[in-house]
């Protein structure tokens, strides 16, 4: 798996929630569906999708005189990704540790969700083999 280019600070977390949750757009359409709170200067939000984008977090496209920044990995993969790299660096004793306590906090709708989602992770897995 090669390494997972990290998200930093709140304002590439907030553009990147906003990307995830767009599935693409331009400098215009990030920044007006950012909380208000994080929508700063055109030429700020500018720069960090193409910060993201360089580092491979997105991905640009142009389309006539502006770019169109799409996720190169969906939310649920960045997150698997960065949870499995931080766990690396773990003893297996820590590591299920973790995830028997993440586990032990769903409700059953929850894990019957969770149980289904297994199922087809393991069906893909089986099909790559």
């Amino acid at each position: 798996m090669p390494d997972l280019p990290a998200i930093h600070g709140e304002l590439q977390t907030q553009i990147m929630s906003t990307m995830w949750r767009l599935g693409s757009g331009t400098v215009d359409e990030v920044r007006d569906a950012l909380p208000h709170r994080y929508r700063g200067a055109y030429t700020t939000i500018q720069t960090v999708l193409n910060r993201l984008a360089d580092r491979g977090l997105l991905s640009r496209e142009r389309q006539g005189r502006s770019y169109t920044y799409t996720p190169t990995l969906s939310e649920s993969d960045y997150l698997s990704r960065s949870i499995t790299h931080v766990l690396a660096g773990t003893s297996a004793a820590v590591r299920q540790t973790v995830l028997a306590q993440l586990y032990g906090q769903l409700d059953s709708s929850d894990l019957s969700e969770l149980a289904a989602l297994a199922d087809r992770v393991a069906a893909k897995r089986k099909q790559r083999k």
